[in-house]
């Protein structure tokens, strides 16, 4: 009797021991952040194609939006689990990368998402080069020290004042949402004097005759680098295959949309994102042939030998390609 007892105990705990079949999520969560540039994200909540390639799989899933400002809540966010898939600039990547490379949550890339120039914008008619910023000025961007807009100005600043220099402006940088640096720039008297911004709403400050673009991204690649890019954990993607491949093809099938049909795009991107910029100006930042969306990456290796360079990066892989899921090079 004991030793059936035994031997019954034995087999439920083989049955339920790690790595036997499991069911996948059935909620997906996807953060997105401000502007054209996570249109995709729009036209996959409205059309449903995270539902529609779940469906196909066999999957009943519902899909939950939300909102970030930055990068660096972002990384949070994904690294606790509360969400599942996140859009990051690649230096944000880089850093949620290597702080977990090799832990049982290591979060990697999926997919770029599209290629698009970042621009630093300025409202002080005096400043005509990074060296004519003084003490008194601030600079606006979405997260001081790892976004987008963060990196791209330290190594705006190393070729200007050198490498040993490469953080000489940061302490002027302060965090701020694209909306509320947009409202900042064009509004009354405030500390603000620049905003490295994006689009849409580095082309709505461009109109103002009192804001002049100091410098582009395009400046410091020589390649069309990648604007932002998804990212998930190695975790999630083991334990949610169907999943996790609904996710990917919902993304390529957003982009094709778009491209084949932009004023789509932008309609739907006003729906979801509840923006009050006219369509027409968004079909002309649609229209600047810079501005291309795109599942292929660039600027990835630039990044990380700038970081890897100023120390910013601890923990530099060998390949910037292993920071990548095998998905984000399929049929690319």
């Amino acid at each position: 009797m004991l030793r059936r007892l035994t031997a019954a105990i034995a087999f439920i705990a083989c049955v339920a021991a790690p790595g036997m079949a499991r069911a996948e999520a059935n909620v997906v969560r996807v953060a997105k952040q401000f502007g054209v540039g996570y249109m995709q994200y729009m036209v996959m909540q409205e059309e449903k194609l995270i539902e529609k390639h779940a469906k196909a799989a066999g999957l009943d899933i519902t899909t939950e939006w939300a909102t970030f400002r930055s990068s660096d809540v972002m990384n949070d966010a994904v690294i606790s689990g509360s969400v599942d898939f996140v859009s990051v600039g690649v230096p944000g990547l880089i850093t949620i990368w290597s702080k977990t490379h090799g832990g049982a949550n290591e979060v990697r890339g999926v997919l770029g998402i599209n290629v698009s120039p970042v621009m630093l914008m300025v409202r002080d008619p005096a400043i005509r080069s990074l060296k004519d910023f003084n003490e008194t000025h601030r600079i606006a961007l979405p997260a001081v020290k790892v976004s987008n807009q963060a990196i791209l100005l330290e190594m705006a600043a190393a070729r200007e004042f050198g490498d040993a220099k490469w953080n000489a402006l940061d302490h002027l940088t302060v965090s701020m949402s694209h909306p509320d640096a947009t409202a900042a720039m064009l509004g009354g008297p405030s500390e603000i004097t620049a905003n490295f911004s994006s689009a849409p709403f580095q082309y709505r400050q461009m109109k103002n005759p009192k804001i002049h673009r100091l410098l582009s991204s395009t400046e410091l690649f020589d390649e069309p680098a990648s604007f932002n890019l998804v990212a998930t954990t190695a975790r999630w993607r083991r334990e949610n295959p169907k999943l996790y491949a609904a996710f990917v093809a919902a993304m390529r099938e957003a982009t094709d949309i778009i491209n084949a049909d932009k004023r789509k795009g932008a309609e739907i991107y006003l729906k979801v994102s509840g923006e009050k910029t006219p369509i027409g100006e968004v079909m002309e930042v649609l229209s600047d042939p810079e501005v291309v969306y795109t599942n292929k990456l660039g600027g990835v290796g630039a990044y990380v030998t700038f970081m890897a360079k100023t120390g910013t990066l601890k923990n530099p892989p060998a390949d910037w390609k292993d920071m990548f899921f095998p998905e984000a090079f399929a049929g690319i």
